[in-house]
């Protein structure tokens, strides 16, 4: 299996949200964790299209749907929407090793909770409030934190390159 392939990164990245799903599930700070999966949708997405983008995040969400309480398709539809939304723009900026994918991930967080509070204003209003809670900037601190570390990883891994390695 070639290690950039499709299949690699949505693989790795579903593991990434079983792991979280599970192991964290109780939160780290506060009740927050670091949404590992998210940073792995958001950077393998800005790398590989939003074809890719839309697979992993509908993937890694409709596994965090079933190994959570939320109605499924919950997640699901809010990250098939960021891998879209980040594969649009694949290519169009540079990929610092350290500024760019801490902006990427806190742009990623706020819309990952944006796109939550309008499902569940369409769906169930009354949790709507839920999203926007102090536990939603701890978790923008670990992503910011957490995301270079993410994308060392996945240099390591061969599946993402920076713009000099391009070139």
């Amino acid at each position: 299996m070639k290690l950039s392939s499709s299949l690699f990164h949505t693989i790795l990245a579903t593991a990434f949200a079983v792991v979280q799903s599970v192991i964290f599930k109780n939160g780290m700070i506060a009740g927050a964790t670091p949404d590992f999966a998210l940073i792995i949708l958001i950077l393998s997405a800005g790398q590989h299209g939003s074809l890719k983008g839309q697979t992993t995040g509908f993937v890694t969400g409709i596994t965090q749907d079933i190994l959570s309480v939320t109605p499924l398709g919950f997640h699901a539809l809010s990250r098939t929407l960021i891998g879209y939304l980040y594969g649009v723009f694949k290519g169009k900026f540079f990929m610092d090793p350290i500024l760019v994918p801490m902006l990427l991930a806190a742009i990623g967080t706020i819309l990952k909770a944006v796109f939550g509070f309008l499902i569940l204003s369409v769906f169930a209003h009354e949790y709507a409030a839920v999203v926007f809670t102090g536990a939603l900037g701890v978790e923008i601190g670990l992503n910011v934190l957490t995301a270079p570390f993410l994308l060392g990883l996945l240099k390591l891994l061969s599946i993402v390159t920076t713009a000099r390695e391009e070139l």
